[in-house]
């Protein structure tokens, strides 16, 4: 199942659309490489022009259009403020490998993430507990933990696959997004 996109012309915001409605937008120049596109997974909406599938094999735009930033869909219109609700944005996306994560989105679920399992840790270790929460409170974020590193990878416009590389990959998501 593909991904369902939002994009903006004129300033105004569109959709939800399949990839192939944008790419026959881009074909017909409704809309521009200048227009902007978001998608689920995304933290921020992008320059429909830095996807480069919608317009492989067309002409450059005529006239760069300005575009204002719409609210995000299913979004609160004020930005995120608390660490938490970062934290628990990422958990919401937890399978969510395509897209990109903002250094803030990335930084904030690290060191929340790197708080609860201390305080896990700490926590069982006073009660005299085997690990078992802290076992479990690790299995269930693997996943989001991988999603997040790899969707931050894509913010700094490289492979996920970089995350397997132990110290590049934290000079990596120290990087400003592209």
């Amino acid at each position: 199942m593909s991904a369902k996109y939002f994009y903006t012309v004129k300033g105004v915001r569109q959709g939800p659309v399949m990839i192939e409605e944008l790419n026959s937008l881009a074909a017909r120049q409704e809309l521009k490489r200048s227009d902007l596109i978001w998608t689920e997974g995304m933290a921020t909406w992008q320059r429909a022009g830095v996807t480069s599938s919608i317009f492989e094999g067309l002409p450059p735009d005529l006239e760069p259009l300005e575009a204002t930033i719409p609210p995000l869909p299913n979004a609160p219109a004020t930005q995120i403020s608390s660490h938490f609700a970062w934290y628990l944005q990422v958990l919401k996306n937890y399978a969510v490998f395509d897209g990109r994560a903002g250094r803030r989105e990335f930084w904030t679920f690290f060191f929340v993430n790197l708080v609860v399992s201390f305080a896990l840790w700490l926590i069982e270790g006073v009660l005299g507990g085997s690990g078992v929460m802290y076992f479990l409170y690790s299995l269930a974020v693997i996943i989001p933990n991988l999603a997040v590193g790899i969707r931050r990878m894509h913010d700094t416009d490289r492979s996920g696959w970089w995350i397997l590389l132990p110290i590049a990959n934290i000079i990596f998501w120290a990087e400003e997004g592209k």
